[in-house]
């Protein structure tokens, strides 16, 4: 529950933060005639509504294993996840749809200055909302919260590039902003489409990266009686680890022996890795004594 209400601190002043952007860059781009800045006000908006997923799909993560749900209720902080890459590629093909048909028109209008000065502003709040997000995100070992952070940092980027192309379209070049708008809506789909892939794989079981395995792998060689590592399995539910181990031991030990050798295994993976929600340890007897004497 910790962790929810460390998630909630966050979302929510992302959330404060997300609706007075998107009012603003939405009513300068129309007044002022931005496309670029009304693309970056979308993708704002979008910013408020995930944040709103994130909020939920933590809050039932954060309930405990019931009957029904025996491994828990991780797997919403992945769903949460999957919907904030799905409303980035929405929008991210909306905007250029969008900007295909201005620039088909030609009908380019020169924004304001205030559109330029509410782009700047944006991307100072946007890039420290990101740092902010992601470190709480990283601390607390939420993947939704990891997600919603990125989304901060595409909007920070979508800011960048929408203030250039306003400043380009003042300077006598227009055209730029319907063109900026669209390579925004591209950097939008980008990450989108990385977000959406990874929440996949987290929903099919795939096994985690190679570096994990390994620090895993090193924990459990270091437990006193463990001869080898034969295999092992990790996967995410959500931000929870789920880690199934077979090991080698000497066939000599007893069966309370055996036994207490997967209590050390599961408390150094424990201590280790607080996230380390479900730990299933299996002991392969080996022959050491027939190894020595041959």
């Amino acid at each position: 529950m910790e962790r929810y209400k460390a998630a909630a601190r966050v979302s929510f002043i992302s959330l404060i933060a997300n609706l007075i952007l998107t009012i603003a860059k939405l009513i300068i781009g129309f007044l002022s005639g931005s496309a670029a800045l009304i693309a970056d006000g979308v993708h704002t908006a979008s910013d408020s509504v995930s944040t709103v997923i994130v909020i939920l799909g933590m809050r039932i993560a954060s309930l405990p294993p019931d009957e029904k749900h025996p491994y828990g209720h991780g797997r919403a902080e992945t769903v949460a996840t999957k919907m904030l890459s799905l409303i980035l590629l929405f929008i991210g093909v909306n905007i250029i749809f969008s900007s295909v048909r201005v620039l088909i028109a030609g009908e380019y209008l020169v924004p304001k200055e205030i559109a330029l000065w509410i782009a700047v502003i944006s991307i100072i709040v946007k890039e420290w909302m990101y740092h902010y997000t992601i470190r709480i995100g990283k601390k607390i070992q939420s993947q939704a919260l990891i997600a919603d952070a990125w989304h901060h940092r595409s909007d920070s980027f979508s800011s960048i590039a929408s203030s250039l192309g306003i400043l380009f379209a003042r300077i006598g070049y227009p055209i730029f902003d319907p063109i900026t708008a669209a390579f925004v809506a591209i950097f939008i789909i980008q990450v989108g489409w990385k977000i959406f892939r990874e929440s996949v794989d987290e929903i099919m079981d795939a096994q985690v990266d190679e570096e994990l395995l390994a620090e895993i792998t090193d924990v459990i060689n270091k437990v006193v009686d463990v001869q080898t590592v034969d295999r092992i399995t990790v996967h995410r539910y959500g931000s929870e680890l789920h880690i199934d181990v077979t090991i080698s031991a000497s066939d000599e030990l007893t069966l309370t022996e055996g036994h207490e050798l997967i209590h050390r295994v599961e408390e150094s993976l424990n201590k280790s890795f607080t996230n380390a929600t479900h730990i299933d340890v299996h002991i392969e007897p080996i022959p050491l004594k027939n190894e020595q004497s041959d």
